[in-house]
């Protein structure tokens, strides 16, 4: 059963203006040069205790060329920023200047992360330099049990700088029309 958002709605206005740009690559960027020490500084604050993450010798004895870094850091150095303090989220725990791909950002839309998905092509160790493209996979309408949304997955393609594919990370965010203020 197919569903469109209904029409005059802000969630309608951002799927006609981004449906039509599926499979468009929305941005190419330097992540920069990995080193050893942010490789290492990651591996201590999420928990990783396997020394091949900070000792070079321990990475070359376990086949690394370099200390390698835990297989999520990518995805997670797309991210790194402060954050949002809780008291300027709005009353659902969305920041008010959320990641939306695409599409008018004054449109008030709510976004949320919907999941994301990691493949893990190649170790990356310090000395890489990232690169980073990302295409808008899917945009994708549903009625769910709390209303109307749009689905919209982006691929985020990690590539050291000789061209080798590192990760593949689809990330999906639902966009819900802004809540309505009751008096």
């Amino acid at each position: 059963m197919s569903f469109t958002p209904e029409p005059g709605t802000p969630l309608e206005a951002y799927y006609v203006q981004t449906q039509p740009r599926i499979g468009a690559v929305l941005a190419r960027r330097s992540l920069g040069t990995l080193d050893a020490v942010t490789i290492g500084r990651y591996a201590m604050t999420i928990g990783v205790t396997d020394r091949s993450h900070y000792d070079p010798a321990a990475a070359r004895s376990a086949g690394y060329g370099d200390v390698v870094a835990p297989p999520n850091m990518l995805a997670a150095i797309v991210e790194w920023g402060v954050g949002t303090p809780e008291a300027q989220l709005q009353p659902d725990g969305t920041p008010h200047d959320g990641d939306m791909p695409l599409g008018d950002g004054g449109l008030g839309l709510r976004v949320m992360g919907a999941g994301e998905e990691m493949e893990l092509v190649n170790p990356v160790t310090a000395g890489t330099e990232v690169l980073l493209e990302t295409t808008l996979e899917a945009v994708t309408p549903k009625q769910t049990r709390s209303g109307p949304c749009v689905f919209v997955t982006t691929l985020n393609t990690f590539s050291s700088a000789e061209g080798a594919v590192l990760n593949r990370n689809r990330r999906t965010v639902v966009l819900r029309n802004p809540l309505q203020e009751s008096s």
